[in-house]
């Protein structure tokens, strides 16, 4: 539990802000769509999920698939 309030960016501000002012409006204006996406922001910012701003990237690292089976090209023309 102590754990989902930790690393708090400015994203995750941005995300709970959002989410608290639409669900409030939301539920003032009866526009229960709009309530339910504020939801949303709301409980992406408290579990800290998302892909705002690199939250959820892919990883940078290269997988050599067929490495065993791809030679390396070697130019055999003459100079």
């Amino acid at each position: 539990m102590s754990n989902l309030f930790k690393n708090g960016d400015i994203s995750r501000w941005v995300r709970l802000i959002a989410g608290v002012g639409g669900a409030s409006y939301g539920l003032y204006a009866g526009d229960y769509f709009l309530f339910m996406l504020g939801v949303l922001f709301v409980g992406l910012a408290v579990l800290n999920k998302g892909c705002c701003c690199g939250g959820c990237s892919t990883s940078t690292e290269t997988k050599a698939i067929y490495k065993d089976f791809v030679k390396p090209y070697q130019d055999k023309r003459i100079k």
